[in-house]
């Protein structure tokens, strides 16, 4: 029985050891897959977060991350909605040094079921930053001015100065403060620019960003992305901006 015993006992603790050794390699994995999301939580980083299907944007950051049920916890949205029901989706994103980092998960519960604020989404896949801009654009400085005419959503058609280009999108500045009539991600029903007599986009646009400029006058510089500009068009684009050489300069931050 002594025997026995001793066999049992060494057996155990073998899978024991064993057990932690696993349990110790996941929770390094998870601190290693989730670092960028762990110093977020620890810096209390604001983080933006637009609900699917909405133009606004609201504002939370991390409370906890639980990757034994792969869970992510996140503050209540300020300001406060109350249309989100579990199964809606929502975007996070954190800007830094013109990388982006984003991902898209959605709601498996509310804090308030167990007594707690916040809200649990699925913990996203990966978390890192990227670049803001996969398409480099190319500055307009030194080229004759191109016009383009844009719609906000409710507004009359407006004018402004193409300041950089790419095959996905343009930066145009705009005369006057339109800070009031612009919102991240809504999709403006034209974007019109007669970029020489070959090549004439007209399609919809995403607003990516935009700001206020005072210099050289007062006028809002808005970053856009093209929306359902055809293949073809968008082809004819690049070659236009590959060909703008030399004064062509890849920029790898955003607008």
């Amino acid at each position: 029985m002594t025997l026995l015993r001793a066999v049992m006992q060494k057996l155990t603790t073998k899978k024991t050891t064993e057990a932690n050794a696993d349990s110790v390699a996941r929770l390094n994995a998870a601190h290693e897959r989730y670092a960028t999301l762990q110093q977020l939580q620890a810096s209390r980083q604001i983080l933006e977060v637009v609900p699917a299907g909405q133009q606004r944007s609201y504002q939370s950051m991390i409370i906890a991350i639980d990757a034994d049920r792969n869970l992510l916890w996140m503050d209540d949205l300020f300001p406060a909605q109350n249309f989100l029901e579990v199964g809606d989706e929502i975007t996070v994103r954190h800007h830094r040094n013109g990388e982006v980092l984003t991902f898209t998960a959605p709601i498996i519960a509310w804090g308030s079921r167990f007594g707690a604020s916040g809200m649990a989404v699925v913990l996203p896949e990966s978390a890192d930053y990227r670049p803001r801009r996969l398409s480099p654009r190319c500055d307009l400085s030194n080229h004759t001015p191109i016009t383009a005419k844009i719609r906000l959503m409710g507004q009359e058609a407006c004018y402004g100065t193409v300041k950089d280009l790419s095959g996905s999108g343009l930066c145009v500045l705009v005369p006057g403060n339109l800070l009031g009539q612009l919102h991240r991600d809504t999709v403006l029903p034209l974007c019109e620019v007669h970029v020489n007599k070959e090549l004439h986009i007209y399609c919809r646009a995403r607003v990516r960003s935009f700001r206020l400029c005072r210099e050289p006058y007062r006028a809002t510089r808005i970053s856009l992305e093209f929306v359902d500009l055809q293949p073809r068009r968008q082809q004819q684009l690049q070659m236009f901006v590959d060909r703008l050489t030399p004064g062509c300069l890849a920029e790898s931050r955003a607008a």
